[in-house]
């Protein structure tokens, strides 16, 4: 093995080396962010609302986190047996895209690895701010009235770092199987300010994060039609509840996801196509992809990716206000699920280049271009895979 694969694996390894979690579990500690309570004087909290944008806030974390797209490789370098000169050749111009996949896959025997470090930075919440200290997460006003009198503003900065390991093994020419296994960091800090009448009180401050395990995510693929530069694959994968849910580092529930994927590719120019259905985890979803790889060189590939999500059992939020348990003639607002269903769209712009024999460094760009939830704009990542030569 080449000392560049030696020195990629060596720097993966330390950024993605797990850390201890703090004692107490993240979503605790964003639950007393959200729900600690100071006094003020003449003021009577309402802890049924805070409890609820509390709920409603932390699902949207596990969701985000459990959801962002993760790019691993369908396999760079592809080798085939040329039935004319009886030896091994790429089987593509091109490297592939980064989140879609190709119907091209290794070949039988053909093994390829690599790791992807990938940061997302959430900076928004159903389109507001988070990060500069006027997301309103509670607020109370007079029974008709448009305006409050009392207002919790919340500033957050949370950022995730998943660094994946992915290997692919083709078993036969027509089916190959593969696996990704992440180390997720989470790290967060916040405080929580309330105002009431022009006094402005702080009421919690929190900080805290955990490294471990994410969740494990095996699948299957296989060459239905054609051949895997102008063919139909089809496949399955299967998400496995190994992170810890307390620490944002994964779901509690298993998930599976059927794909269809079809690949067309002319000289330099491909153009792939995916969609699918998901069942578990989370939310039933449905999903495509389309991508366009164009090998500028031998050595390089630009790539440019479009994807689509439905979350059909999961649910937009709205502020919403409801009659104060204790005060007659005063609301409070509170943070709830309303409309049923999430959409969720993606830009990706990438870039591989074929560094040394078999190795490719991949850099990429994914941006979120819809508000629903919680969001992180732009995620960058970066990833390094090698391919066994035939």
């Amino acid at each position: 093995m080449s000392k560049i694969v030696i020195a990629a694996m060596l720097a993966f390894v330390s950024i993605a080396s797990p850390r201890a979690a703090d004692a107490q579990p993240l979503l605790s500690r964003l639950g007393a962010l959200l729900t600690e309570q100071k006094p003020l004087e003449s003021f009577v909290p309402d802890p049924s609302a805070a409890a609820a944008t509390t709920a409603t806030v932390a699902s949207l974390f596990e969701i985000e986190l459990a959801t962002l797209p993760i790019g691993t490789s369908s396999g760079g370098f592809v080798y085939r047996l040329s039935p004319t000169l009886g030896t091994f050749e790429r089987a593509s111009n091109e490297f592939g895209p980064i989140f879609t996949e190709r119907a091209l896959r290794n070949s039988r025997g053909q093994a390829s690895f690599g790791f992807t470090l990938q940061i997302a930075r959430f900076g928004s919440l159903q389109g507001a701010d988070l990060t500069n200290g006027t997301f309103p997460t509670n607020a109370e006003r007079v029974t008709g009235a448009i305006d409050p009198f009392s207002v919790d503003t919340l500033k957050l900065n949370l950022e995730s770092r998943t660094a994946t390991t992915f290997v692919t093994y083709g078993v036969t020419d027509r089916l190959s199987v593969a696996a990704a296994v992440p180390i997720v960091t989470v790290r967060f800090s916040g405080q929580r300010m309330r105002t009431v009448g022009g006094q402005s009180a702080l009421q919690s401050v929190q900080a805290g994060s955990a490294s471990g395990l994410g969740d494990i995510v095996g699948n299957g693929r296989y060459l239905l039609l054609g051949t895997g530069n102008r063919g139909v694959s089809v496949g399955a994968d299967l998400h496995l509840p190994t992170g810890n849910q307390a620490n944002l580092l994964g779901t509690e529930d298993v998930a599976t996801r059927l794909i269809a994927i079809g690949s067309w590719e002319d000289g330099q120019l491909a153009v792939h196509l995916n969609s699918g259905v998901g069942f578990g985890g989370v939310s039933r979803e449905a999903f495509w992809n389309v991508a366009t790889t164009f090998a500028a060189t031998d050595r390089v590939t630009v790539i440019g990716e479009f994807m689509g999500r439905r979350l059909s059992e999961l649910s937009r939020v709205s502020d919403v206000y409801q009659p104060h348990p204790v005060l007659a003639g005063v609301e409070t607002m509170r943070w709830l699920p309303t409309e049923r269903g999430i959409n969720m769209m993606f830009l990706v712009a990438g870039a591989k280049w074929n560094v040394a024999r078999s190795c490719l460094l991949n850099t990429s760009v994914l941006i979120r271009t819809s508000d629903a939830g919680l969001r992180a704009r732009v995620t960058p990542s970066v990833s390094f895979d090698y391919a066994f030569e035939r």
